[in-house]
């Protein structure tokens, strides 16, 4: 279902990177925004396609993934509500440098590379909220190799857990719900290991009274303790 005017203005004015526009300045942004709805795991973009649009999530969560020859899934970043996605490309005038497949149905809020050009020339302060999402975006890139390169599976996973259940927590009598529901196989391309890796350490974990594994869900009965493991003395 398509969201009304008065949607778009409303959740316009809650994404960091139009924060602080005056209310005909949003207007102006809801003139030339429409909305899209995706299904859980359809694509919304596949690698190599032509970057022409930029999407801000209004619910639902996507994930940004780049596929090997071999077949082998690297997942850069999970997306929920709030988040810019296909800048890049469409500030470069190229190709999709991965794709971005919908964990969960999700409503967009689209603007036309035209469009977004045509805004941010006559409103600076958005352009540079769009590098700060850029700078970012690169941070995010840098950790995820440091995280690769230099951390065990245990740490890497647990930091994972912890910052999903601060992103898409809810908070039950048991603990902290992770509200995604993710295969194994996408764990480990979360965090770069197999999913026969991601299934003996979240067992270990299960056995031990630090999460349970609920029909595709994560359940984190003990959060302070996963936090420690996240961040392990040195």
């Amino acid at each position: 279902m398509a969201i009304a005017a008065g949607q778009k203005r409303e959740l316009l004015a809650r994404l960091p990177l139009f924060a602080g526009l005056a209310p005909r300045e949003i207007d102006a942004l809801v003139a030339v925004t429409r909305s899209r709805s995706i299904a859980a795991r359809e694509e919304l973009f596949h690698k190599g396609d032509a970057g022409t649009q930029v999407y801000a999530v209004v619910h639902g969560a996507l994930k940004i993934v780049t596929t090997s020859e071999e077949g082998d899934d690297l997942v850069f970043n999970l997306l929920g509500p709030g988040a810019v996605i296909g800048e890049v490309a469409v500030l470069c005038n190229a190709e999709r440098s991965a794709s971005v497949v919908a964990l969960s149905a999700c409503e967009l809020l689209v603007i036309e590379r035209r469009d977004l050009f045509a805004f941010l020339r006559s409103h600076p302060d958005a352009s540079l909220a769009l590098m700060a999402v850029l700078a970012q975006r690169v941070r995010s890139l840098s950790e995820l190799l440091e995280d690769t390169l230099f951390l065990n599976l245990p740490v890497r996973l647990a930091k994972k857990l912890v910052a999903l259940a601060g992103s898409h927590g809810q908070r039950t009598p048991e603990g902290v719900r992770i509200d995604l529901k993710l295969s194994q196989a996408e764990w480990g391309d979360l965090v770069g290991a197999t999913r026969e890796s991601i299934n003996k350490q979240l067992r270990a974990w299960t056995d031990e009274g630090l999460i349970r594994l609920d029909g595709g869900y994560i359940l984190i009965r003990r959060p302070d303790q996963l936090a420690s493991l996240a961040s392990p003395a040195v």
